[in-house]
């Protein structure tokens, strides 16, 4: 097992214009007193927008100017432009607000915008009034796809879903690419040069599956009671892709389309299940548990990555990695999520989010190679909640892996304010972990032999390709005969 860990890197960019910041949960809270580390800004040149006075006295310790005030899609622009004006960056870190709304403003009013994921207005992912295919991210997605088109590529900067996950494991997939190319040859190798190498790349080492792998082993001293619903980010965030339908990119290795899966378009190389994610199971491994069983979660970089790193010939696939993220939130959160389910998806009536009160655990979080001539290769951050406090003491370990992934963008669309619309893979992987590394905790690189089919069908029989172990088959867990 190889570990990689740097010091911080401590070098600012100059901004002449103000921070504005959307949304003070967790996340918020944590980017706030390292904002000015990585950023040299004026004074007044920090404003907190919130639908709340969650965040009020850490950002006001920050030298914040705070603001409660609730943005909607009849008042936003009212709002902004009282706000914001011409060379400003835009940080946004809500829920319940439109990535696109917020997008278009800024590129029409010379404002760079970064975010950590593509959100919506309200009334999408939970309103069974819309087509399933209609509360995927692939829609979601799609949407701001054309909006970069119109913009084009000269457009004041927006970086679009740049956290930890989507985010940074799309960085850390090139690295583990890397990685396992000297493994496997024994050499260096040159780094590929735009989008068509790094495919090439990946297809030269046969990586068959690519899964974000996550386990969060964090836990308080308060276990989690009956009625309430806990999480170590944002609630609202989590159930929302809790209850949307679980979705992948299917890969050109695969022999068999789950049942009733369903293509968002013919030629997308992408499909979603008619289930809840919060209800679709699926096998990963990390270093420090071992195999484990986690929720087929939908989430953006598994058509980014996916995208990024497939082959086509006249339209047709030659060359795609099947990509899903495989999710076990901390075990309080995945209890939280069953009992939600158990409820009919009616909202438990107490919520609590974890922070100073966690007293053990880790966010252990890394993409898998998987199918290639040594099995599975392994490469994440380790973060433990020790580590995690060394940079904000009142954090978790998963807003901290969220906020290294918020602040690297911030700087990256600082240094490239005219890139127009970019999703992580087109960023320069190195430029932007340069930023974000030191706050990972372990950087760790390792092969496994496990593979999904370990300890399957041997008390219960199950529908597995014993022949081919990462097939989606088998990644997919409770493949019950009966």
């Amino acid at each position: 097992m190889q570990t990689l860990s740097s010091a911080v890197d401590t070098q600012r960019v100059e901004f002449a214009g103000r921070i504005v910041m959307i949304g003070c949960g967790s996340i918020g809270q944590a980017v706030l007193p390292m904002l000015r580390r990585h950023v040299a800004f004026g004074n007044e040149g920090l404003l907190v927008l919130s639908a709340n006075e969650q965040g009020r006295m850490r950002a006001e310790q920050c030298g914040a100017q705070f603001v409660h005030c609730h943005l909607t899609p009849g008042n936003h622009r009212r709002l902004l432009g009282r706000y914001l004006q011409g060379g400003d960056l835009l940080l946004n870190l809500s829920v319940d607000v439109s990535s696109l709304d917020l997008i278009r403003y800024c590129s029409e009013h010379a404002i760079l915008y970064v975010d950590t994921s593509i959100e919506p207005w309200p009334g999408v992912f939970d309103n069974p009034m819309l087509d399933m295919r209609q509360r995927t991210n692939f829609i979601a997605r799609e949407k701001v796809l054309h909006v970069a088109k119109e913009l084009g590529p000269d457009a004041p900067t927006a970086v679009v879903d740049h956290g930890a996950n989507p985010g940074l494991v799309s960085h850390l997939t090139k690295r583990a690419l890397l990685g396992l190319d000297r493994k496997l040859h024994q050499q260096d190798c040159s780094e590929p040069r735009n989008r068509l190498e790094w495919a090439q790349l990946a297809h030269k080492l046969k990586v068959s599956t690519i899964q974000i792998s996550e386990r969060d082993t964090q836990a308080s001293d308060h276990p989690k009671r009956h009625g309430e619903f806990i999480n170590t980010w944002s609630i609202d965030g989590f159930v929302d892709e809790l209850m949307q339908p679980a979705e992948l990119s299917f890969g050109t290795s695969e022999m068999r389309r789950p049942k009733h899966a369903r293509l968002h378009r013919n030629d997308s190389g992408t499909m979603y299940l008619p289930r809840p994610g919060a209800s679709t199971f699926a096998r990963s491994w990390t270093p420090s548990v071992g195999g484990f069983q986690g929720m087929l979660v939908s989430h953006d970089e598994v058509f980014s990555i996916a995208d990024y790193l497939s082959l086509r010939d006249q339209g047709h696939f030659t060359y795609r990695p099947t990509v899903m993220f495989v999710y076990h939130p901390c075990d309080d959160a995945m209890l939280s999520a069953l009992e939600l389910e158990g409820r009919g998806w009616q909202m438990q009536p107490s919520q609590r989010r974890l922070g100073e009160n966690i007293v053990e655990g880790m966010d252990e979080l890394g993409v898998l190679l998987a199918g290639h001539a040594n099995n599975a290769y392994w490469y994440g951050s380790q973060l433990t909640i020790e580590e995690a406090r060394r940079h904000v003491s009142y954090a978790n370990a998963t807003s901290v892996q969220v906020m290294a992934g918020a602040l690297a963008a911030v700087v990256w669309a600082i240094r490239h304010p005219r890139c127009g619309l970019v999703e992580p893979d087109a960023m320069d992987a190195e430029e932007c972990l340069a930023v974000a590394e030191p706050y990972l905790g372990k950087l760790t690189a390792v092969f496994t032999d496990w593979t999904p089919l370990q300890g399957r069908g041997e008390l219960f029989p199950e529908d597995l390709d014993v022949d081919r172990p990462w097939q989606l088959q088998n990644v997919r867990g409770r493949q019950w005969m009966a």
